[in-house]
């Protein structure tokens, strides 16, 4: 094995709470809506709290939280989001819904709720034959209680969180229409018990949810060990999340971590550490969710506003992986990799011995990478355009003289890895 081939030692074990993976991931899944940063969350607590009420064990009851939480698992897309939020049905949710399916099972413990998530836009009366009787019902809850969470946002757009209490039957009717045919009504009748209770509706304010979830969490022992593998796994599937936000960051997030463990190989980096490293280049940019996706994919100079805002995801990466990889360094590698040597960066405007020698490795590689990359302002550049661009950033004392110089003499390779597409 070269210095540029991948090492397979490993990272060795974490043991997680899957559940709490699931709100992590959800609440970065929930950057998307951009306004609206709790859908998943509350789709999932709905789904929990109906299936209370139709009588499920609280296997069950836990299997429909997380069913719910990670259900949009396929929406990368803020235009997509509007959508669906915007209308009871729409003819392009079938899209999202193949989408998540696939990146949920891509990450094993994930798998089990690939078929709900797959199916969790299908009518009630239009469900495959194949399903059998209980995934219908757990798929047409996440749908249920998903088309529930959109009526009531639509209403708290233009009153009180108090006064859903007295519009509970009104809500309620909006869906009324279409059960029998877009639901199940055994699965309305449970709603219709629900929300009945005033617990019900104030749970799903942001200020109690979270608590809500948390605390129904504590009635299930789930912790599971994850393997080197099964942590890659996790990783990757976020990481296609956030790159399939935009054409433009297509592949982004994977080229760079395969940069960064190109480059840690020729530094003789210990294994653990390339491959925490790397784990910190797949997730860099899952901040990015929360950029609006005409911000992303705009063909010009953004605008003051627009470039203020940009500025805010590597914070939010932040918060996102240090609740997903905790007692790790992997979230504040992620956080810095837009600092600059000579202070010229953000968030933190830090310089000099103050950036640690594995974020200037993730900084270049990701600086290469996106030069190499077709962005919507200009084509992709070829090397001896990304290298003149890199030089002058050198001599600015922008990036580390001597991890430039490592990726001069080994361009041409690092460059092919750059623009890799499968």
């Amino acid at each position: 094995m070269n210095a540029m081939e991948k090492n397979s030692a490993p990272l060795g074990g974490l043991s997680i709470d899957l559940g709490r993976v699931a709100h992590t991931v959800t609440k970065a899944l929930d950057y998307v809506g951009v306004d609206d940063k709790s859908h998943g969350r509350r789709v999932g607590l709905v789904c929990h709290r109906i299936s209370h009420y139709l009588g499920w064990d609280r296997q069950t009851r836990h299997f429909m939280l997380i069913a719910g939480m990670i259900h949009d698992c396929g929406v990368s897309s803020t235009a997509t989001h509007q959508k669906l939020i915007d209308e009871m049905e729409w003819v392009g949710a079938d899209d999202h819904c193949l989408r998540g399916a696939a990146f949920s099972r891509s990450f094993a413990p994930f798998a089990p709720y690939s078929t709900v998530i797959r199916h969790h836009h299908d009518r009630w009366i239009n469900l495959p034959d194949h399903l059998d009787a209980q995934t219908k019902e757990f798929t047409n809850l996440v749908f249920l209680a998903d088309r529930f969470d959109v009526v009531r946002a639509g209403f708290l757009a233009d009153h009180q969180n108090f006064e859903v209490l007295r519009a509970r039957d009104q809500l309620t009717g909006l869906l009324a229409p279409h059960v029998g045919t877009l639901f199940s009504p055994r699965l309305f009748a449970g709603l219709l018990e629900a929300v009945q209770k005033h617990a019900f509706w104030m749970e799903l304010e942001d200020e109690f949810l979270d608590g809500a979830i948390f605390e129904t969490l504590a009635y299930w022992d789930h912790w599971i060990d994850l393997g080197f593998d099964d942590i890659i796994a996790l990783g990757e599937m976020v990481s296609h999340i956030v790159d399939a936000k935009s054409p433009f960051t297509h592949y982004h997030s994977l080229r760079v971590a395969d940069l960064t463990h190109a480059l840690t190989g020729l530094l003789n980096y210990p294994p653990q550490q390339r491959q925490l490293l790397r784990m910190a280049a797949l997730l860099h940019d899952v901040g990015k969710l929360r950029t609006p996706d005409e911000i992303l994919e705009k063909p010009g100079a953004l605008s003051e506003s627009e470039h203020d805002l940009m500025l805010r995801h590597p914070l939010d990466s932040k918060v996102v992986l240090t609740a997903l990889f905790p007692n790790t360094p992997i979230a504040n590698w992620a956080a810095h990799h837009h600092e600059k040597l000579n202070g010229s960066g953000y968030p933190y405007g830090w310089s000099g011995d103050q950036i640690d020698a594995e974020t200037r490795v993730l900084t270049i590689c990701d600086i290469f990478q996106a030069l190499c990359q077709k962005r919507p302002y200009r084509p992709r550049l070829p090397v001896e355009e990304v290298i003149k661009i890199m030089s002058r950033m050198q001599d600015n004392g922008e990036i580390d003289a001597d991890l430039f110089a490592l990726v001069l003499s080994h361009r041409d390779v690092l460059y092919q890895i750059a623009i890799r597409e499968g």
